[in-house]
């Protein structure tokens, strides 16, 4: 079953030469589905139209990167933006 909504962040975790991450999650069943070996629009994009075709939200930080990634691979979905980054931007 693929998931209809995806969670998407970046963490800290040096792998190869790479420093960061990118994390794809289920926000409904709090699982992990994925991780990509960097943040780059490009590795996103590719792993979006690859698997992300009946997804139809998206809860990320609101990275420009990010943003223009999902835009690119999915077909216009809702975009969320997280809790802690939305707090973090109101304070």
């Amino acid at each position: 079953m693929k998931p209809k909504a995806i969670a998407i962040d970046e963490y800290k975790r040096v792998a190869g030469n790479k420093k960061y991450q990118t994390i794809i999650a289920d926000p409904i069943r709090h699982k992990p589905l994925e991780i990509l070996p960097d943040r780059e629009k490009d590795t996103l994009v590719a792993y979006l139209k690859e698997h992300g075709d009946s997804v139809e939200v998206v809860v990320m930080n609101m990275s420009h990167s990010f943003k223009a990634a999902v835009s690119r691979a999915l077909n216009f979905p809702i975009i969320l933006a997280d809790r802690f980054h939305f707090t973090r931007y109101i304070y």
